[in-house]
């Protein structure tokens, strides 16, 4: 790959978050390659080192996004975590997919709101979480998958993530890994 080819992906990335493309093509140096589950596509995302700080992620041109309702956002968020990482003591990336009535179950719990307001915040966070790429929505599905960018996150992230986890209520009627919860 040419310094043309290589300046066009990270301009890519840098405008539009990961980028999805097929499991064959090139892609730079510097990226990180996630494969899709079922091997078609793969997520190309920037390779930022652990434990970076802001000012390494603005100088490779990748600012912080900036979130309406971040708290919401971030229930929204830990939800569909809870739902998607089956398994926390193994890898967070690709997740399974779960049912929007999965993720409403669980931020429901946690913000205890009545179901219009609940319905409202979860679907409108769900499509900035989408749009950033921290979750894959789909729409006429109505499932949510874990996005490419949680596979950015570092040990330190994930050793978090999984008391975060264990700490959440797990969805109406879905089986839960935690047996040790009370």
């Amino acid at each position: 790959m040419n310094e043309t080819e290589t300046a066009l992906w990270w301009a890519r990335v840098r405008a539009a978050g990961p980028q999805r493309v097929t499991s064959g093509d090139a892609f730079p140096a510097g990226m990180l390659r996630l494969v899709e589950p079922d091997v078609t596509a793969v997520w190309l995302l920037p390779a930022v080192p652990e434990g970076a700080g802001p000012g390494v992620t603005e100088e490779l041109g990748l600012p912080l996004l900036a979130v309406e309702q971040p708290n919401d956002t971030a229930r929204v968020l830990a939800a569909c975590l809870r739902c998607c990482w089956v398994e926390p003591t193994g890898p967070m990336w690709p997740g399974a997919p779960a049912s929007r009535d999965a993720v409403a179950s669980v931020f429901t719990k946690i913000t205890n709101r009545d179901e219009i307001a609940s319905h409202r915040a979860m679907i409108a966070a769900i499509r900035r979480l989408a749009a950033a790429g921290w979750v894959l929505w789909d729409e006429p599905g109505q499932t949510v998958r874990l996005g490419p960018r949680v596979a950015a996150w570092g040990s330190a992230d994930s050793s978090a993530l999984r008391e975060l986890w264990r700490l959440l209520p797990p969805a109406t009627g879905a089986p839960s890994s935690d047996t040790g919860r009370s």
